[in-house]
């Protein structure tokens, strides 16, 4: 197939967070592990990240005895707002280009993601299975990071975010001021 809407991956994610914070999931080795590659099972493993452009990355994808094995070059890094990046998916010879646009919307960020070099519709197909699931593992990774929710249990520890702090307070004092009197 050559290039053009018939194999061409086209998302878009409104996340929790701001950008810094959707930016930093998908370019933090300790972060990525937690959503990246983790649809049908798999977990990510070994991820390296030499984010410049012209910089390689890599990471092992492990679901049980399966392995499979994903790598590229970054080719335009914009913190907080762009990030495009090739991927050589080695067990399927699948070579493609992925472009991650963040912006602000709201309290959030929209995530606009786009997939090229896609050589037919299964592996299409296959692809918009694998990304929908883990942008939903992200997600949930997205409010645990802001103090809510839980997600995997390797996570790193939360840390509350402003506002999570606040709902904290409030819960406290809300449940401080209905608790019945000791008789």
């Amino acid at each position: 197939m050559d290039d053009n809407d018939a194999n061409a991956l086209r998302l878009t994610h409104l996340f929790t967070g701001p950008p810094a914070l959707v930016w930093a999931v998908w370019t933090r080795p300790e972060l990525i592990r937690s959503w990246f590659g983790s649809s049908h099972g798999f977990r990510a493993h070994d991820i390296a990240v030499d984010l410049r452009p012209g910089g390689n990355w890599s990471l092992r994808n492990v679901n049980g005895a399966i392995t499979e094995h994903v790598s590229g070059t970054c080719h335009e890094v914009i913190p907080d707002q762009r990030l495009t990046f090739s991927s050589h998916f080695n067990e399927f010879d699948v070579h493609s280009v992925i472009s991650v646009r963040f912006a602000p919307e709201g309290q959030g960020t929209r995530m606009r993601f786009l997939q090229t070099g896609l050589p037919d519709e299964e592996t299409w197909r296959g692809h918009q299975s694998g990304w929908l699931s883990s942008f939903a593992i992200l997600e949930d990774l997205l409010l645990r990071l802001h103090g809510i929710g839980t997600v995997y249990p390797t996570l790193p520890p939360a840390k509350h975010s402003a506002v999570a702090q606040d709902l904290a307070e409030a819960r406290r004092r809300h449940d401080q001021a209905t608790a019945a009197p000791a008789p």
